[in-house]
């Protein structure tokens, strides 16, 4: 097994083997525990060792063939889990309330909290600033495009990528490590989903399930917090930049050329 895995290593990219392989690995190690001890068992680590003993002492061309077929599951599982991820990053970044309005004027909702902090606070908060969607994450997205909106008259999608192509290397690389960072908290979603699943056969998964997700949902919001701030301050330094390179200073004008909209 250790062979198979030192000469998976140097044939895959070290950020596959230790973001994909190896997680895969422990996961489907999860999976045969589950599967040996059961909910009667969940705690048996003499069942457990034993099972291992019998596994070890197995002939080796069986050795072989079971850690190639685990490191093979452990690839399905790692794509698996991405595509987890992308499923719920889309469920956190949707518009709609599935409720319609009425979750937004619960009394609970974030949108009422804010408005209640504002009178506390004696002061008029703008509409627009207000939570709008379903989701923290999501509201947050939303915010870069609604405050650059505001300040400049122009939409921060469209300008983004022209910034980024202005934005020296030393300037990308934090956005783009916290990004990256954002993609595996998205990613480990998909992970703490697995170990849910393999809760059904043995519940201490269960446990480890939540802490996973609980430890996704986090990284995520913090992540992506870094990546938005980080998104806004390149345009609020990169926009006039922009105006320059089109030929234009206003935003408004700006946001005509980028629109195509003509004369």
């Amino acid at each position: 097994m250790t062979a198979l895995l030192t000469e998976a290593s140097k044939r895959v990219g070290a950020h596959w083997f230790t973001a994909v392989l190896l997680p895969g690995l422990v996961l489907v190690a999860c999976g045969a525990t589950a599967f040996t001890l059961g909910h009667a068992h969940a705690l048996d680590l003499t069942r457990l060792t034993g099972e291992v003993g019998k596994l070890l002492k197995a002939q080796q061309g069986q050795l072989v063939m079971t850690g190639a077929l685990s490191i093979a599951a452990a690839g399905v599982l790692g794509t698996a889990a991405a595509g987890i991820g992308k499923a719920v990053q889309r469920w956190w970044l949707r518009e709609r309330f599935l409720t319609g309005g009425l979750l937004t004027r619960s009394r609970w909702s974030r949108r009422t909290r804010a408005l209640k902090a504002a009178e506390r606070a004696e002061i008029v908060p703008i509409a627009a600033y207000l939570p709008q969607r379903p989701t923290w994450i999501g509201d947050r997205v939303r915010l870069v495009e609604t405050r650059v909106r505001a300040e400049y008259h122009v939409s921060a999608a469209l300008v983004w990528p022209r910034v980024w192509l202005l934005l020296t290397e030393d300037a990308r690389r934090p956005i783009s490590d916290a990004r990256a960072r954002y993609a595996d908290a998205v990613t480990l979603t998909g992970w703490g989903t697995f170990y849910l699943l393999a809760g059904v056969l043995w519940w201490p998964a269960l446990v480890i399930g939540g802490a996973v997700w609980l430890t996704a949902w986090r990284r995520a919001r913090d992540t992506l917090t870094e990546h938005a701030d980080l998104v806004e301050a390149a345009i609020d330094v990169h926009l006039h930049a922009l105006g320059e390179a089109l030929g234009v200073t206003e935003g408004k004008a700006i946001d005509d050329r980028l629109r195509k909209s003509g004369p």
